[in-house]
């Protein structure tokens, strides 16, 4: 049931590729779906049924993170079952860090201006972490930043979606909205144009804004976080606790439209 489920989103999303490519330009012949490279954009497509795809994630190893944060990011907390990807943290000592978790990002190898972003995901549970899926600037700037989803474990029928940005006279901004979700697998979509950024959830848009939207290339990150100043520290830890992302699919914006 699963891998039909599976098949059932893939044919659909091949379906609004195609659609997406006859409205820009004119269809090529030998037009292939996975990854596509037709010079002009990436079509990133990854249900994780042979692994991490390395060709287009990252692995990120480090120990200083962002917020006040207590994890260690490693290798050793990423794994794929039954073609799950499952970012794992763990309350051990490793590099004088009292727990371990992981991030994967796209940055160098699959970055784009505009498009369509599609996962299937079950975030994780447990206080003190935080799962999140994300977008920052290519350029290594901090801002603009799109959070499709931010989700705390200790309030996981809650996600958070929004946008931080900065305006013309460089104040930091920012614009978000909570709303319920199920503790189960579920949709997200996002739609980013030149002119607005909509967010949807199970096919129910969750958040739009025309304001602050970004201009620049940016990369995708998956991480789970533990601790800092958001999450806290982690109470009656009952971990390992894991993000489950079942699969993920970037359609760029095509180029010069």
């Amino acid at each position: 049931m699963k891998m039909f489920e599976k098949l059932k989103y893939i044919c659909i999303l091949v379906i609004l590729l195609l659609l997406y490519t006859i409205l820009n330009r004119p269809v090529q012949k030998n037009y292939k779906i996975n990854i596509v490279d037709e010079g002009i954009r990436k079509v990133l497509i990854d249900d994780f049924s042979n692994g991490l795809n390395e060709k287009y994630w990252n692995i990120v190893e480090k120990g200083n993170n962002y917020n006040n944060e207590l994890q260690y990011y490693r290798q050793n907390n990423i794994f794929v079952n039954n073609g799950i990807l499952e970012i794992e943290a763990i309350q051990e000592e490793y590099m004088d860090h009292k727990y371990t978790s992981a991030m994967i990002n796209t940055k160098g190898k699959f970055e784009f201006l505009y498009g369509k972003v599609i996962f299937k995901a079950k975030a994780a549970s447990g206080s003190g972490v935080v799962s999140a899926v994300w977008l920052l600037p290519s350029d290594d700037s901090n801002l603009p930043e799109i959070d499709i989803i931010e989700i705390l474990g200790s309030d996981n029928k809650k996600a958070w979606t929004g946008i931080h940005y900065t305006d013309h006279e460089s104040n930091k901004l920012k614009n978000f909205i909570d709303y319920t979700i199920d503790t189960d697998f579920a949709i997200y979509e996002m739609d980013w144009d030149e002119n607005q950024i909509k967010i949807y959830e199970n096919g129910v848009l969750r958040f739009k804004t025309e304001v602050g939207v970004p201009n620049k290339k940016m990369y995708m990150i998956i991480n789970l976080a533990v601790g800092g100043d958001w999450a806290k520290q982690p109470v009656d830890w009952d971990l390992p606790s894991k993000l489950l992302v079942d699969y993920v699919i970037v359609i760029p914006k095509m180029s010069g439209v």
